[in-house]
């Protein structure tokens, strides 16, 4: 176990997928805190970005690309996600849950577009255009659901958490190490919002966090299925994460089950599909996988 933390291969991977979110978190936290008396809004914004701001610093740290124009699918991230922490406030001050919903909505959108061209621009038009819009529609109804039914933020980012361990998991098995640091670096975030958030008493996630790690967890899921070759069942058995994970946060509230239960019953609902998946990646490894 000793010899495994002296390789310099598993200090770098602590280092970039642990170590630097984790501290970018934690410095969002203590400065939410800090302006905590003096301007209550300024803090609660900052709480609120605590895991786009933590998974941005991985993501540099992991993949360090920042080009414009994007020259990798991958290069499109950080950009989408710096255009969402300007238009998610403006958008739920502008109009509320619809307006909410149509940004959801165009984001998956051109977001699937821009992760896909690469494939779509080499497919007939009909074929490109039916899997433009399937993908699109998957990420943004289950995006817009999630706002639309008013979810909790402790229960979105614990069901978010489930689904972006998975990830982490299932990536490297389908030989994708860069996409399984990825998804641990959100997973990372996360943990630490959770954490620092209820240490602090802080506001929680903002229309930004929230609508930022929808758009992070679909990103990771179109990468996985195509340049990474996941199969559909693995797709699907972490969509349906998602979708247990809210329908048993619904189910919570409906019988205004409170105290534990109301992030607990999410989390186990959103975890069987997850070890599902994770079941089919370690029997399919054998086969190997594509992807970067």
């Amino acid at each position: 176990m000793w010899a495994l933390f002296h390789s310099s291969f598993v200090r770098s991977q602590l280092m970039r997928v642990v170590l630097v979110p984790a501290v970018v978190a934690a410095l969002a936290a203590m400065s939410s805190r800090f302006f905590s008396r003096g301007a209550p809004p300024l803090a609660a914004a900052i709480a609120g970005l605590v895991v786009p701001a933590a998974f941005l610093a991985g993501y540099f740290a992991v993949y360090r690309d920042f080009t414009f124009p994007p020259a990798t699918v991958l290069s499109w991230v950080p950009w989408f996600i710096v255009a969402l922490l300007i238009a998610a406030p403006v958008a739920s001050r502008a109009g509320g849950v619809s307006t909410r919903a149509a940004l959801a909505i165009l984001v998956a959108a051109s977001g699937t577009a821009a992760l896909l061209w690469p494939i779509l621009e080499r497919e007939p038009l009909s074929v490109a255009l039916a899997t433009w819009a399937l993908a699109a529609a998957a990420w943004s109804a289950l995006w817009v659901l999630a706002d639309a039914r008013g979810v909790g933020d402790a229960p979105f980012a614990a069901i978010a958490l489930i689904v972006s361990a998975g990830l982490a998991v299932v990536a490297p098995l389908s030989g994708s190490i860069l996409l399984g640091e990825l998804a641990a670096t959100l997973a990372v975030a996360l943990v630490a919002s959770l954490i620092l958030n209820g240490l602090s008493k802080s506001p929680g996630l903002s229309g930004a966090g929230r609508a930022n790690i929808a758009f992070v967890l679909g990103a990771l899921v179109r990468d996985l299925r195509f340049y990474a070759g996941v199969g559909a069942g693995i797709v699907g058995a972490f969509v349906a994460s998602f979708a247990l994970g809210l329908g048993a946060e619904f189910a919570v509230r409906r019988y205004r089950r409170a105290g534990p239960w109301a992030v607990l019953a999410p989390v186990l609902a959103a975890s069987i599909p997850v070890v599902a998946a994770v079941t089919i990646a370690f029997k399919a490894s054998s086969v190997g996988g594509g992807g970067y």
